[in-house]
């Protein structure tokens, strides 16, 4: 059993220690923003909601707060098992495409201008090639 990552999975031959650190610095990155954001949208909305205190809005900041803490949990359950847990790399990967994706789309059709969104667009993309690059090189996908 390999303590480090609590995992009983063998590795993948040609898979070191190496590439396996670096998917843990990604899933702790992923941690740690994920628990950035999803705090702050699921105890904060009111405050960032940007002048729009619409029910609506407020539970769409509050379910998107949601969608990062099951990003968390996703980057948990690879932490322990990343060779029983390619499911949870594979979906937490498309999230995070998907959040930069669309977020490159609608953030310059609607002229948004505030800081925060281009720095989301960057750190989606960094997550998302982060772990599937981290993820290929550990031999999980």
């Amino acid at each position: 059993m390999n303590r480090s990552l609590g995992t009983t999975h063998p590795h993948p031959e040609g898979v070191t220690a190496g590439n396996l650190r670096f998917l843990q610095v990604m899933l702790a990155l992923q941690v740690i923003l994920g628990l950035l954001w999803g705090i702050s949208m699921l105890f904060f909305a009111q405050a960032i909601a940007m002048g729009n205190t619409s029910g609506e809005h407020i539970e769409k900041i509050a379910l998107e707060g949601a969608a990062h803490m099951m990003l968390v949990f996703g980057a948990i359950l690879v932490w322990r098992d990343p060779y029983g847990s390619r499911s949870a790399l594979l979906m937490m990967i498309f999230l995070n495409a998907l959040w930069t994706l669309t977020d490159l789309v609608y953030v310059p059709l609607l002229g948004l201008t505030a800081t925060d969104f281009p720095a989301k667009i960057i750190v989606n993309a960094i997550l998302a090639i982060g772990l599937a690059w981290s993820g290929r090189r550990a031999g999980v996908i």
